[in-house]
């Protein structure tokens, strides 16, 4: 008996160090590290991933402010090279404006169809909003420099009037915020204040719930909208802490949800309307370290056409492109009263 028990203590004994020895080395998986992986939980989503639409320069830059006009006409801002990119709907390619100042970081449609567009001096210490025609002529400030706010991203609302975010600020010095300018464009009003380089911005299908992302502290605000430039009393709060690299620009669909590309990730979550995650799309070649900037995106009007714009890291030195993918639903119709 006494034997046995020897042997058994022995095994077990054995067994325990194996164990203990087999558990306590982390090793990666095919002996390189994953540094593209998507963290946990996102990696239990639906996931699909998009597929290559038009590729807007192999030089390095970044892309930004995508958006399409009523006749299919697609827009983008190149904002390392100060300038807007015009992809017909023949796929041809074209500038119609550049600044040697000045580097446009959004875009939005009017009603008749100027494109406003927000920019931040290549140094980033100064901002503006202005409009211009399609072809880059008629230019009009409606947001002057001289306001000290860096304009990043814009939505309108159904009365013509628009927000934009200020990416002004830091997680240490959170100065930005968010503003909205009238319908006639001669008043600027803030909304929130103290963000860390406030970015995305979204409103729900029916213009009360203004949704914003703070860039450098990683999360979503709800905004409940009273009016167009009043909170509702307890109607702002943090909604979503997103996982690993940042939080950039969104967009919402016709039902609600939240479509937000994460910069440095290569993929795009989706939250539902109570800011729950449903899915993701991913870029293709993410896991090789290919287009991981993905920074916007936007709807084809009256589609669940969804296009991506993504940029490859500085090193890889392989230019930008736009990707498509399809939405849950179709995308919001304009705001504006008939």
């Amino acid at each position: 008996m006494k034997k046995y028990l020897v042997i058994v203590f022995t095994a077990l004994t054995v067994f325990s160090q194996f164990s203990i020895g087999a558990t306590s080395q982390l090793n990666y998986p095919l002996n390189k590290p994953e540094e593209n992986i998507i963290p946990f939980p996102d990696n239990q989503l639906q996931t699909v991933e998009a597929s290559l639409w038009q590729v807007i320069t192999n030089d390095t830059t970044l892309l930004e402010g995508p958006v399409f006009d009523k006749n299919g006409n697609f827009y983008v801002t190149d904002i390392y090279h100060g300038q807007i990119i015009k992809v017909d709907n023949k796929k041809k390619l074209s500038v119609v404006f550049k600044s040697n100042t000045f580097s446009p970081s959004s875009i939005a449609l009017t009603k008749e169809g100027r494109l406003i567009v927000a920019a931040v001096t290549f140094d980033g210490n100064e901002g503006k909003i202005f409009s211009m025609n399609p072809d880059g002529s008629d230019v009009h400030t409606i947001v002057s420099s001289d306001k000290g706010l860096r304009p990043n991203d814009m939505v309108f609302d159904r009365f013509g009037g628009f927000y934009f975010t200020d990416a002004s600020g830091d997680s240490g010095n959170p100065i930005g915020g968010v503003y909205y300018v009238s319908s006639d464009f001669s008043t600027v009003t803030p909304i929130i204040r103290n963000l860390s380089g406030a970015n995305g911005i979204a409103l729900s299908p029916d213009g009360k719930m203004l949704w914003v992302v703070e860039f450098s502290a990683g999360v979503l605000h709800r905004l409940i909208m009273k009016d167009a430039t009043h909170i509702r009393a307890f109607g702002e709060n943090v909604a979503y802490r997103f996982s690993g690299l940042v939080a950039d620009s969104m967009k919402a669909d016709s039902d609600g949800n939240l479509y937000i590309a994460l910069h440095g990730q290569g993929r795009v979550i989706v939250l539902n309307n109570n800011a729950a995650p449903i899915g993701q799309i991913t870029i293709p070649g993410r896991k090789d370290g290919h287009y991981l900037r993905s920074t916007n995106l936007t709807f084809k009007p009256n589609t669940r056409e969804l296009y991506i714009v993504s940029s490859n890291d500085e090193d890889l030195k392989e230019g930008s492109a736009v990707f498509k993918a399809y939405g849950f639903s179709k995308a919001i119709k304009q705001y504006w009263k008939n």
